[in-house]
C-alpha cells in the first residue's frame, strides 16, 4: 500500500492527451507496423524467388520491400513530430512457400490493406484536421494499390532494368516508365532510389 501511495505522489504529471490525437497516433502506429512486417516479408520472398531463379519476382519483391521501408520511416517521423513514439515489432512470422504462392499471398494481403478500414482511418484523420497523418495514410494506401497492380501484372511488363523508389513517399516505378517527378509528393526524379 505504501509503495502504491509513493508511486501516486512521485509519478510525473502527464499532459492530457486529446482523444483525437490518440486515435491519430494509433492509426499511424498501425500503419508503421504493417509496413515493417511487409518489408521483412517481401525481403524474405525476394530471397526465395532468387533461390528459384525467378529474377523478375525477386526484383519486384526487393523494390516493394524498399518502398515499404521508406513509408515506415516517413510514418515513424510523423509519429515523432506529433509527440508519439514508434517501436517496431520485435518478432514476426515469415511465410515460406514457392514464388507463385508468395505472389498470390501478397496480392491478397495488398487487397486486404486497401479495405474499408483503411479508408475509415484516412477519413478519421481528415476529419480530425490532421492533414499530415492523413497524407501519410493516403500515400500508404496508394502504394498498397500500386504494389498489388505490379504483382498482378508481373509477367506483363519488363522489369529487367529494375525499379525506382521515391525517397519521400515510397512510390514505386519501373525504370522504363518513370515520371520526371513523383505524382504523390512532387519529388524530383533525380532523387529517386534505384533498386535492382
Amino acid at each position: 500500500m505504501l509503495g502504491w501511495m509513493y508511486y501516486a505522489v512521485t509519478r510525473p504529471v502527464l499532459e492530457r492527451v486529446n482523444h483525437r490525437d490518440v486515435e491519430v497516433l494509433a492509426d499511424l502506429d498501425d500503419c508503421c507496423r504493417r509496413k515493417h512486417i511487409k518489408s521483412a516479408q517481401y525481403d524474405h520472398f525476394a530471397a526465395i524467388a532468387e533461390e528459384e531463379a525467378h529474377l523478375s519476382a525477386a526484383r519486384l519483391f526487393r523494390a516493394m520491400a524498399h518502398s515499404e521501408r521508406v513509408q515506415e520511416a516517413q510514418c515513424a517521423l510523423i509519429i515523432t513530430k506529433l509527440g508519439g513514439r514508434y517501436q517496431p515489432p520485435g518478432r514476426m512470422l515469415l511465410f515460406r512457400g514457392t514464388t507463385a504462392g508468395n505472389i498470390q499471398r501478397s496480392i491478397h494481403y495488398e487487397a486486404r490493406s486497401a479495405d474499408s478500414t483503411h479508408r475509415a482511418r484516412i477519413a478519421r484523420n481528415l476529419h480530425a484536421g490532421n492533414r499530415l497523418a492523413a497524407r501519410m495514410l493516403i500515400w500508404a494506401s496508394a502504394a498498397d494499390l500500386r504494389h498489388r497492380w505490379f504483382l498482378e501484372h508481373l509477367n506483363g511488363f519488363s522489369n529487367e532494368g529494375g525499379f525506382f523508389v521515391c525517397p519521400e513517399c515510397g512510390n514505386l516505378y519501373t525504370t522504363s516508365h518513370c515520371d520526371r517527378f513523383c505524382p504523390h509528393c512532387l519529388t524530383d526524379a533525380r532523387r529517386f532510389i534505384f533498386v535492382r
